[in-house]
Formats: structure tokens, sequence, C-alpha cells
């Protein structure tokens, strides 16, 4: 469904939930995993399942944990080689410990 329409430059490899998935160079992780066939990438106690939709950073849809760090927009993200990355899950208000 999604492709690349320019010649990639290096390759390098992210992790999706411990999955290995092959990125390029300067590509932007919402890309990434869209090319890869994920497309949920946070569920919220309300909100439900979502993921990237906008690609510019105004919706929000897209946020992923990035290695320590929750609720980071994928769309704004450029990858990196070794970058660990979780689906979010948003947990505020529920009283869980992990609440984002």
């Amino acid at each position: 469904m999604f492709r690349r329409l320019d010649t990639p430059l290096s390759e390098i490899t992210i992790f999706w939930e411990d999955r290995p998935l092959t990125a390029y160079q300067g590509e932007l992780v919402a890309s990434v995993l869209l090319r890869h066939g994920i497309s949920i990438t946070h569920h919220g106690p309300t909100t439900g399942s979502r993921g990237p939709y906008c690609m510019m950073g105004v919706c929000f849809d897209c946020l992923v944990d990035v290695d320590n760090r929750k609720a980071i927009q994928s769309c704004q993200l450029v990858a990196k080689d070794g970058l660990r990355l979780n689906r979010h899950l948003n947990l505020a208000g529920t009283g869980h410990p992990n609440d984002a």
C-alpha cells in the first residue's frame, strides 16, 4: 500500500515491539510503520485504536512509546538505527500504575 517514490538512502533497522523493521536513513517512523503494514500505534480507554492519520503532527493519532519515552508522535520522529518502539497505551484516568 505504501512505497517510497525516491531512491532510498542507507538501510537501517528499527524495532516495533521487538520485531525488526527495515527503514531508511531520514525516513519518518510513521512512514516505516505504514510501509510494513502497521496501522495501529496506540490505544486509549475512550478513543480506541489509533494510528498515523494526518502525517504532519496535528492529530496526535500516531503516538508511540520510544525507548523509555511515552507518547511521541511517530510522524514527527526520524528513524534512527536501533530505535525501539512500542504501542502506546493511553491509560490516563484509569488508575493504572503506568498512566500516560
